[in-house]
């Protein structure tokens, strides 16, 4: 527990702390992120779960996810009638220190615009715009494109630590088990091509991530493609790094839009940036890369 200016901030300890959590995200309007998202985070880590309390009541979360070289911070929301009070300063702080503390190498974010200032003063620097899609595309289905199997996903895991530069084998293990029907993999010659994360949020907003292609750094669209067959005549949104040159002009000239005012993708520290390679077309979550 951190004593902050005539506030507590203290870790997420049951289900309450998550239906609040839930609570913000829904006032905030982020579909993607619901309660089964946010009970992710608490299984995996409860330690850097942050909730923040005033008069002991909860104002404001955040959340700081370790992997073992870097981190991610996410998830910060002040409830409205608290902010402009240090709420979202304090919790910032106490999650960078969570993950220091951790001996991490760097510590990563996807920034909102009006948040940046404050993440530059705490010493975070920018390095791309992590630009987000919405819309649909042509469906068609693939007969090397099928749902995962348990096989599958330990092989994608393995992969993936390669790719993404780090172990989040939890939460696709996560993905795996919450939305079975939207993971998919896409093999060539018996061998994994590729492999695409869903998931449903409010309201059945579908949003697709991580996506990794693996056979080269083309902008291949099969699994995308795939992915909108699956979840029908419906739209998704997806994030993508803007230095994925590759796959941004096809997802557009294939329907996708961007949205505007997209968040900055953030660093502190030494490390590399997570996803930072051409083979990862779009990011798992704005909450842990």
């Amino acid at each position: 527990m951190i004593n902050s200016q005539d506030g507590v901030i203290r870790n997420f300890q049951n289900l309450a702390d998550l239906e609040f959590a839930a609570s913000l995200t829904k006032q905030e309007g982020w579909q993607s992120e619901t309660f089964l998202e946010l009970q992710s985070f608490f299984e995996y880590d409860p330690q850097g779960c942050f909730i923040y309390e005033k008069d002991g009541s909860p104002v404001g979360m955040c959340i700081a996810t370790v992997y073992q070289q870097s981190g991610f911070i996410g998830e910060l929301i002040v409830a409205k009638p608290f902010r402009g009070q240090g709420i979202g300063r304090a919790l910032m702080q106490a999650a960078v220190q969570y993950l220091q503390n951790k001996q991490i190498h760097a510590i990563f974010l996807d920034g909102v615009q009006k948040a940046i200032p404050l993440y530059k003063e705490l010493g975070f620097i920018s390095i791309c715009r992590s630009l987000r899609f919405f819309g649909q595309i042509q469906a068609e289905e693939s007969p090397d494109v099928r749902t995962m199997n348990a096989e599958d996903l330990q092989e994608v895991i393995q992969l993936d630590t390669q790719t993404f530069g780090d172990d989040r084998s939890f939460f696709l293990n996560k993905r795996w088990q919450n939305y079975p029907d939207l993971t998919l993999v896409w093999r060539q010659n018996k061998q994994i091509a590729g492999y695409l994360f869903g998931r449903v949020g409010l309201g059945g907003w579908v949003t697709a991530g991580p996506w990794v292609n693996l056979i080269d750094q083309s902008a291949d669209l099969t699994l995308l493609s795939h992915f909108q067959a699956k979840i029908g005549n419906q739209p998704f949104s997806i994030g993508i790094l803007e230095n994925r040159k590759s796959i941004i002009p096809q997802i557009v000239m294939a329907g996708l839009q961007p949205r505007s005012d997209p968040p900055t993708r953030m660093s502190l520290g030494i490390g590399s940036n997570f996803g930072d390679n051409d083979h990862c077309f779009a990011i798992g979550s704005p909450a842990k890369g």
